[in-house]
């Protein structure tokens, strides 16, 4: 009888115990269910699950459902979010050295700009990220960044005055497509749809995956390559959540990443061509490309120095000995 109720007692304590809940990031972007980049995310969201046998799971907001850019990486400082995947030009406003990779005309292909972010230029950017709050985890590819616009093609810098050019809210894009000759106009990528549509902007800057993920070109005439920009997004993860996460299920985590930057990156040199044949076939988007582009280097040119002049952290030496 004292055996069958020890018995008792003991199914009674099993069947009360639960293992910890498992831990529950937000990951979060700008873009659509159909872009690459949010496609890598849906891939860390499979794998993360599987390979920490559900210790860690992850839930991915895409579409600006957690708020727009600023809003993210604010998060993503307070632990609010989780994980922002971002521009990462976009995180300067936190860490101003990340201003380097918002720099017109500095990277000169993928390749190039990948040599730098895995050699001393991203040491120095991880540095100072991790100072302020952000575990960068992996860059994933953008592309490069072009002018599209309602009005007419661009291949002149003279064609882009007096046009509204969306731009994201960092300072030295908005200071470069000034000084291009165009009038910047910050906005949150959510709004610009709307903002074409009512004639608020004659245009915007990024890329032809963009533009085909958002359905932009239901709302843009013309895309003129100028490649002004070639910038990654940053994918970075709270300080906040690190902690919590411990130091087996961080690696995974960070290993997880790298194998989704390498799948993103096949996903863009997939979908680009494709999506522009597709734009073209059907005539919703005129492309060209800007047959002289160095009017347009020279306009912005001084931004380099003075980024250097402001940080003296080699940085721009540091990227161009990769170029």
């Amino acid at each position: 009888m004292k055996k069958l109720l020890c018995l008792t007692l003991l199914f009674s304590l099993l069947a009360g115990f639960s293992y910890a809940d498992p831990i529950v990031l937000r990951a979060t972007n700008t873009l659509g269910e159909d872009h690459p980049m949010t496609m890598a995310l849906r891939f860390m969201s499979k794998e993360i699950e599987k390979r920490t046998n559900g210790e860690v799971k992850l839930d991915v907001y895409p579409n600006s459902q957690l708020g727009g850019n600023k809003e993210m990486v604010e998060g993503v400082v307070l632990g609010t979010i989780d994980i922002a995947q971002q521009f990462a030009g976009t995180f300067s406003s936190y860490v101003p050295e990340m201003d380097i990779l918002a720099q017109p005309f500095l990277f000169k292909s993928e390749e190039g700009l990948f040599r730098a972010l895995n050699g001393e230029a991203g040491e120095i950017l991880a540095k100072a990220l991790e100072q302020k709050g952000f575990v960068p985890l992996t860059y994933f590819y953008g592309g490069s960044r072009s002018f599209i616009n309602n009005v007419r093609p661009i291949n002149t810098v003279e064609d882009l005055k007096g046009l509204k050019i969306r731009v994201i809210g960092v300072k030295t894009v908005i200071d470069a497509i000034n000084r291009m000759g165009a009038i910047a106009t910050p906005m949150n990528q959510a709004d610009v749809y709307s903002a074409l549509q009512q004639g608020v902007l004659d245009g915007w800057e990024n890329s032809p995956v963009t533009m085909y993920s958002l359905k932009l070109y239901e709302q843009s005439k013309y895309f003129s390559y100028s490649r002004h920009l070639m910038t990654p997004d940053l994918v970075a993860l709270s300080a906040v959540t690190a902690k919590k996460m411990g130091e087996k299920n961080l690696a995974i985590l960070k290993q997880l990443s790298g194998e989704a930057s390498q799948l993103e990156r096949e996903l863009w040199a997939k979908n680009e061509g494709a999506m522009v044949k597709e734009m073209t076939d059907k005539g919703w988007v005129k492309f060209n490309d800007v047959k002289d582009i160095s009017p347009f280097v020279n306009s912005v040119k001084g931004l380099w120095d003075e980024y250097e002049a402001r940080f003296h952290n080699g940085l721009v030496q540091a990227v161009l000995k990769n170029q």
